[in-house]
């Protein structure tokens, strides 16, 4: 009989725990719930040549409801995957708003087709909007008139410029390829003018760079650098 007071006791204490525990659940869903925590507003920072409107589209499918069941990861990667957005970081904004701040790829260059079409891209290889090269100095990329892969030319081409050190990239007004084996860049040189480099395909960009850089003063017009351990120049 001496037991049945702490067991009862025990009893109590197990009740109020489960009391508590379910006001506190209870308290939680109507927070969660509450008109002045849901959702009202997404601001857009950093946006360029992208559209804020794209990036709150993109936003949009886990944007709603709560801010405190804010979906931060959904959504950064969902505007991550818009072309030209090249970072993303979301926050809360305290009680009702989003923030979606995102950073904008960089265009290099703008990429002719064998039909006359143009596409913009960026240095990350992906094509961005044609408003990124509004005001932009870009370098043109051509398919040589002929070519039997011009997909092939055209990814080559994009690789290269994108793999080719900041240093050299400067100086390169423009790029050609048939294939993705036979990419040619012209490049400036101090006092006017220009050298064409035979570039190959896009593999060993770093050792064909600084094979160029060290053969860009020798004489000629030509360096060849296809086969960078054993360059030519012309």
């Amino acid at each position: 009989m001496a037991g049945r007071p702490w067991r009862r006791r025990r009893r109590a204490m197990l009740l109020g725990s489960a009391i508590t525990a379910l006001l506190l659940v209870a308290a939680l869903v109507t927070v969660i719930f509450l008109p002045s925590l849901q959702v009202h507003e997404v601001t857009v920072e950093g946006t360029g040549y992208l559209e804020e409107s794209e990036i709150r589209e993109a936003a949009a499918p886990h944007a709603g409801g709560s801010v405190l069941l804010l979906q931060g990861d959904e959504i950064a990667a969902d505007v991550g995957a818009v072309p030209g957005v090249a970072s993303v970081d979301v926050e809360r904004v305290w009680p009702d708003g989003v923030r979606v701040s995102i950073s904008e790829t960089p265009p290099i260059a703008v990429l002719t087709e064998l039909d006359g079409t143009k596409a913009v891209i960026g240095e990350d290889g992906r094509q961005l909007p044609e408003a990124a090269a509004a005001g932009e100095e870009l370098v043109p990329l051509s398919i040589t008139s002929g070519s039997t892969d011009p997909e092939g030319a055209a990814a080559a081409m994009s690789e290269v410029l994108v793999e080719m050190p900041e240093s050299l990239r400067g100086s390169v007004q423009e790029v050609s390829a048939s294939s993705a084996s036979d990419v040619t860049l012209v490049l400036g040189v101090e006092g006017g003018g220009g050298k064409t480099v035979v570039w190959g395909d896009a593999r060993d960009a770093d050792l064909k760079a600084e094979v160029v850089q060290a053969l860009i003063d020798q004489p000629g017009s030509v360096i060849d650098v296809s086969s960078p351990v054993a360059p030519v120049t012309r």
